[in-house]
């Protein structure tokens, strides 16, 4: 049975029949029946369960069985208590359906009042349709009611209204036309507060407009609002985003100095930004001072250290910070080895992999797709084709299915070795599985038999791509030209660089300096001279490779000026890269 048929049709049918609402109450509602059928006590319910701060429904069911209940008493309760009762739906986050009920209320001879007018527009805002939400703006102000006076409704007032608008204005990125009802707010003597600022706040800064939210930052302030850790964690993610690292510090240190706790998503977003910088001494400081304020890491952060550490190939460290995670009582989750154990694969040491894949079962960890795909590569990486078959023998009896990424892994393996009839005998296997072969996939056999000198079936395996629906990528063509050049088919892979471009796909400094190279040692030099000029024309540098086969060249040959220049161009980029490496 599906909770969706409590919505839409059938709240037409609550409204209409008793026996939909016996229906409804038999199979949803868990209100004990006295409640129901004494209309006091069912008042009384509602008036204390739905109460900003109340008990409060927990499904859906209860509210729509109360909502029955009481479009059968008589007299009709008050507007004020059916909107409780509407406020309740909205906690709920069932907006469509609040719509509904409200949108029924005059032709059951229920007369709505401002409340019930704010509760429908703050729907129409959550559900992104501001357009809506402003007409019924209009209508409070058509049917008089004193925006400028807080009413008497416990769930909403004043600057609700406004608020529920300039929130679904900044929801949808309207951020002209959310100053414009902020403007027309104070106008009416309506003060905005914390709720308004925060929508503005996060609005600016999705926007990338986070200098102007440290200005409303400072305008709030000034009037005497002070902003809470959402204002400030949404302008640090804002400064973040930006890739201003320092000014997003400057307002932690200022959040703290304002005597606003931040909160662990805060301290996150600092660490994770810091990590991914490769700025690891301001990760960890931020990590000291967290802690230093009484807030515990979470395993997220641990990891997105660990993982920082990893990129930097400094495992070592990276093993520091799991056990520190271990010492502070932080248990690590599978995230946090699958971290480590890429790291080591990565670095070629599969013995410290798998020691951390045999700790994480001991701690009764279940390893995933993503632990087993890694240790695969790991093991591929460094020619141990048993041990990755045996991993994937073990995944499966996990019932745990070898993904692309696996497979992948464990073709390059075989290609790298050269065992290139088991790695046809695999592709087969994947055709006739779920397993739809990827570019990845043929790109990685196509390389394979270049590089075992079956050039002809890299070809027509090449050629057979657009029959199979693949668009061969820069790199499918930079592995079939390498292999016609290092084969001597020089037309060939000229060719294919001119028709790459007509098919969408453009050349990179790797296509440029391996066809260059080729018609150098092919001495086909005219040809590579003007690719050489076209290589610079277009902002691609020449590679060590390239450049001492062209200096030979240009040393040993007649060359126009031009060519030369060219050459100097390529050859002074490679040393300025090579420069700023070494620095």
């Amino acid at each position: 049975m599906k909770r969706a048929s409590l919505c839409g049709a059938p709240v037409f049918l609550l409204l209409r029949a008793p026996a939909a609402i016996s229906s409804v109450r038999r199979r949803f509602c868990s209100i004990p029946n006295p409640i129901l059928h004494d209309p006091n006590r069912l008042l009384s319910y509602v008036r204390k369960n739905c109460r900003a701060g109340g008990g409060g429904f927990t499904s859906i069911g209860d509210a729509l069985c109360c909502f029955g209940k009481m479009i059968q008493t008589n007299p009709l309760p008050s507007a004020r208590d059916f909107n409780l009762l509407l406020g309740a739906l909205v906690r709920l986050k069932h907006y469509s359906t609040a719509i509904r009920l409200i949108e029924r209320l005059p032709s059951l001879g229920i007369e709505g009042d401002v409340a019930s007018l704010n509760i429908w527009m703050n729907c129409f805002c959550r559900l992104k349709r501001v357009d809506l939400g402003l007409s019924i703006l209009g209508r409070i102000f058509k049917l008089g009611f004193p925006i400028n006076v807080v009413t008497s409704s416990t769930l909403i007032d004043d600057v609700v209204t406004y608020n529920s608008l300039i929130h679904g204005l900044c929801n949808v990125g309207q951020l002209k036309d959310a100053l414009t009802l902020l403007k027309e707010m104070t106008s009416r003597a309506i003060q905005p507060d914390l709720p308004t600022y925060n929508s503005l706040v996060h609005c600016l800064c999705n926007l990338g407009q986070w200098k102007d939210a440290t200005v409303l930052l400072e305008k709030m302030t000034k009037a005497g609002i002070e902003p809470d850790v959402i204002t400030y964690t949404l302008v640090i993610q804002g400064a973040r985003n930006s890739g201003q690292l320092k000014e997003a510090r400057r307002l932690l240190s200022h959040m703290v100095q304002s005597r606003v706790m931040p909160n662990v998503r805060t301290f996150t977003l600092l660490v994770d930004a810091y990590c991914k910088e490769g700025m690891l001494v301001e990760a960890e400081a931020i990590v000291d001072q967290m802690i230093q304020l009484g807030q515990m890491p979470s395993s997220f952060i641990y990891n997105t250290l660990m993982n920082g550490y990893c990129l930097q190939n400094r495992m070592d460290n990276a093993m520091e910070v799991l056990n520190l995670m271990v010492k502070r009582g932080c248990s690590p989750n599978v995230v946090c080895y699958n971290t480590l154990i890429n790291g080591y694969c990565k670095g070629k040491r599969v013995d410290k992999s798998k020691m951390l894949f045999q700790e994480m079962l001991q701690r009764g960890l279940n390893p995933n797709d993503i632990t087993y795909s890694t240790l695969v590569y790991g093991f591929c990486q460094v020619g141990n084709l048993g041990a990755a078959e045996e991993l994937i023998k073990e995944m499966q009896s996990r019932d745990l299915s070898p993904n692309h990424y696996t497979l992948n892994a464990f073709l390059d393996g075989l290609c790298k070795v050269q065992q290139i009839d088991k790695a046809m005998i695999l592709l087969r296997k994947m055709e006739d599985s779920k397993f739809v072969p990827d570019i990845v996939t043929y790109t990685i056999l196509i390389n394979g038999m270049c590089n075992a000198g079956k050039l002809n079936d890299a070809q027509g395996l090449f050629n057979c791509l657009n029959a199979r629906g693949l668009q061969p990528n820069v790199w499918t063509y930079n592995v079939i030209i390498h292999g016609l050049c290092k084969g001597g088919c020089m037309e060939e892979a000229y060719q294919l660089l001119r028709e790459m471009e007509g098919n969408g796909c453009l050349p990179n400094d790797v296509t440029y300096n391996t066809i260059i190279q080729g018609l150098l040692r092919n001495n086909e030099n005219t040809r590579a001279a003007e690719l050489v000029n076209e290589m610079v024309e277009r902002g691609f540098s020449a590679d060590v490779v390239t450049t001492e086969l062209w200096v030979k060249y240009v040393v040993t040959n007649e060359t126009s000026s031009f060519s030369k220049a060219s050459m100097m161009t390529a050859f002074d980029q490679i040393k300025s890269e090579t420069e700023d490496e070494t620095d």
